[in-house]
């Protein structure tokens, strides 16, 4: 078969593969592989073996693992896979001619073109020549599939030739930040501060949960009361804990930025420093707290280099530069607690997805 396939006598060819098929070939084994039997069905114009070993390939890629074990023994890719492959150039365009010249009915004609581009386009091809080449058998498979609604190779295709791969449904991401804290509606009681923070966040599709512990630091400008006897006296350090759930919504998302806003619940907690503890041990163990909402902004600026980033797994995950803008309102008519302020935070921000073929 070999011989009068490369040097052209298609008729010897036609000749062997029937043999092989009808004499050899039996339920336990088969004479050639998935690739040779469909090629070399569409060479010899024996359309019906490479129609039925598209359904047969389909069937078996349903199975699991321990029924696949009973199915037929397919021959390794050798020497006349190689042949054929090599020398396909020069019988091409008379096979798709043959095709569409044939008694098939529309939906076989289309699938058998639609696997021979999908052999032959993206053979060998590297890089970005194999992202364009699968673009485009991408789109005969919508071509297909439109054509065809309930086509019995919509799940070969679907499966096994439209590869079109995004971000996974779910990610993960966390954060560390330092900035600002505008003491806001509070700012006679306490002076502008700083503010850090840690988060961890989960993603799914567009929504993000944040948990977050927020840091808040200031100087008092009044005596702050929290107790008859313990009073922290003005200008001492102030410092407000505000554990932090948020859930957001993501409005942009490009190759340079990620847009979330959100909007949560907490608690603020506010304590003096340990200094002014050792100075006054009537403070031990005192603090104020109320519950508190929030809204705000993350903007996720994403990091982009020539060199692969050993954090970052694919395309859809990212490390950067994590902008954070929050707008804290505390329910309480303590005047040191009372009051909105508003924080703004930039810190470093990694955040993974896994990939996720769309079917």
């Amino acid at each position: 078969m070999l011989d009068s396939y490369v040097s052209g006598n298609v008729e010897k060819v036609n000749e062997a593969y029937l043999y092989l098929n009808n004499k050899v070939a039996d339920q336990d084994y088969k004479a050639f592989n998935s690739f040779e039997q469909i090629y070399l069905g569409t060479l010899t114009k024996n359309y019906t073996f490479s129609t039925a070993e598209i359904v047969y390939l389909d069937s078996v890629s349903k199975l699991n693992n321990s029924n696949r074990k009973n199915t037929a023994i397919l021959p390794n890719s050798d020497q006349l896979s190689q042949k054929l492959a090599e020398n396909a150039f020069i019988y091409l365009p008379n096979i798709y001619k043959g095709i569409e010249q044939s008694a098939l009915k529309g939906e076989e004609k289309d699938m058998l073109k639609l696997i021979l581009n999908d052999i032959f386009e993206n053979h060998n091809q590297m890089g970005d020549d194999k992202i364009n080449a699968q673009k485009n058998i991408n789109k005969q498979c919508d071509v297909f599939l439109a054509t065809y609604p309930n086509s019995k190779y919509e799940h070969y295709v679907r499966n096994y030739i439209r590869l079109i791969v995004g971000r996974s449904n779910w990610g993960l991401g966390m954060d560390f930040s330092f900035g600002y804290a505008d003491a806001g509606a509070r700012k006679d009681y306490i002076n502008n501060g700083f503010a850090m923070g840690i988060g961890w966040d989960t993603h799914y599709k567009k929504f993000a949960l944040y948990t977050r512990i927020n840091i808040l630091g200031a100087k008092t400008k009044k005596d702050f009361y929290f107790a008859q006897n313990a009073i922290l006296p003005a200008g001492a350090q102030i410092i407000y804990a505000f554990p932090e759930l948020s859930l957001g919504y993501e409005i942009l998302n490009n190759r340079i930025i990620t847009l979330i806003p959100f909007a949560g619940l907490g608690g603020l907690f506010c304590s003096p420093a340990e200094d002014d503890i050792d100075n006054n041990p009537a403070l031990k163990g005192k603090e104020m707290s109320a519950f508190c909402t929030e809204v705000g902004i993350n903007c996720d600026i994403k990091f982009r280099s020539s060199r692969p980033n050993p954090y970052v797994a694919n395309e859809y995950s990212y490390n950067g530069i994590r902008l954070r803008l929050a707008y804290l309102m505390p329910g309480s008519n303590r005047h040191e607690l009372k009051g909105n302020q508003i924080t703004i935070t930039a810190g470093w921000t990694l955040v993974g997805y896994n990939k996720k073929r769309t079917i």
